[in-house]
């Protein structure tokens, strides 16, 4: 659907399904790119070390050599023990003795779950809940709840056993909180709506056009997947930011046009992208109905590559990661934000201004300027 009127979509699902298929097949025609083996798997130990504020740093190895270094920001058992499955073939992992130093290089910060912050002021809700509450403000904490992929259940504004499941797991994530705190406090709410998001200040602006931006942290998210800034610029000046991710975990290459594969499961690659119609499953703004498939979610916006040159990749969209949380985290290419409430922002953003313009910048060199 375009705007809740029935649009026809050809060829969304079969290529979707192509991809899926080609991509979980081994071989092909293809010459392997360098570097086609991932970091990943290139571990074959691991080794534990109490870093600056005593954060944890796991150190990957191939041997002798490091492969990469991680740098936990949540002393959390349960993050840690995310991290292993990343690296399927090492074999064990072991604590550094206290005095051995960190190996110097690189460090990529490890969250939680990623930093996810929601556009405008919580509404004033400041009563504390607890389990046997009811009221209107009960609702609207399921009902945000359910946006980021905590309550499963229909909103009914009394707090039950789902209710105060949900608060502790999204209290454990974002606080560390290993005790069964189900307390909905001042803070609880503050954190529901996020924090105020650090925007970097912005040059002056080149042009007056509206477009999106996509570019790399150095961030990964609990499933290896790199943490990607997703930009809305508006009249030339930055508005707001997603954080997002593209791409399988392990199948983490960036690449320019030329260079990138079709099938492959990698980040969409570098260049000019146009941004479609919003495309809905089951009607406008309507997110727990119908879904186009597993991966894809209820709702989602096709891409076409522009320039420079041409792409064999295809089928690329932004939608949301909707089986990250059943075993199935990253996409095969597309631009996934982490739970609804990011693409309701999102959203907003295209009736806003209605940008066509997408700019992937990995820093390859190839991305047109805005």
């Amino acid at each position: 659907m375009v705007n809740g009127v029935k649009q026809p979509l050809p060829g969304l699902v079969s290529r979707r399904a192509d991809e899926k298929r080609l991509f979980l097949k081994s071989g092909g025609e293809k010459k392997p790119l360098e570097d086609e083996i991932s970091r990943q798997d290139k571990v074959t130990w691991l080794e534990g070390y109490r870093g600056e504020n005593k954060k944890t740093v796991v150190v990957a190895w191939n041997g002798s050599e490091v492969v990469e270094i991680l740098a936990l920001e949540k002393f959390n058992k349960e993050l840690l023990a995310s991290v292993f499955p990343q690296y399927k073939n090492a074999r064990y992992y072991v604590t550094a003795p206290a005095n051995k130093p960190i190996p110097p290089g690189e460090r990529i910060s490890v969250s939680n779950i990623s930093d996810i912050y929601s556009a405008g002021e919580p509404p004033k809700l400041n009563r504390v809940l607890v389990r046997g509450s009811e009221g209107d403000d009960v609702k609207i904490l399921q009902n945000r709840l359910k946006d980021l992929g905590y309550y499963l259940g229909e909103p009914d504004s009394f707090f039950g056993k789902k209710t105060e499941l949900a608060v502790i797991e999204f209290k454990k994530d974002y606080f560390g909180i290993t005790t069964d705190n189900a307390t909905v406090e001042s803070i609880t709410w503050k954190k529901l709506w996020g924090d105020t998001p650090p925007v970097p200040p912005a040059p002056p602006p080149k042009t007056n056009r509206n477009y999106l931006l996509l570019t790399k942290t150095n961030r990964k998210d609990r499933y290896g997947c790199y943490i990607l800034n997703l930009d809305y610029f508006k009249s030339g000046k930055l508005q707001d930011r997603l954080e997002v991710c593209s791409g399988a975990p392990g199948r983490q290459f960036f690449r320019t046009a030329v260079w990138s594969r079709a099938m492959t499961g990698e980040p969409l690659p570098e260049g000019k992208w146009y941004i479609h119609d919003i495309l809905w499953a089951d009607g406008k703004d309507y997110y727990y109905g119908r879904i186009f498939q597993s991966g894809i979610g209820p709702v989602t916006v096709p891409l076409d590559y522009v320039e420079p040159g041409t792409t064999e990749r295809s089928a690329i969209e932004i939608h949301i990661d909707w089986n990250r949380n059943y075993g199935a985290p990253g996409t095969v290419g597309c631009i996934a934000t982490y739970n609804i409430a990011d693409y309701k922002r999102f959203v907003t953003w295209l009736r806003d201004t209605d940008p066509r313009d997408l700019y992937v910048d990995w820093k390859l060199g190839t991305c047109p300027n805005p």
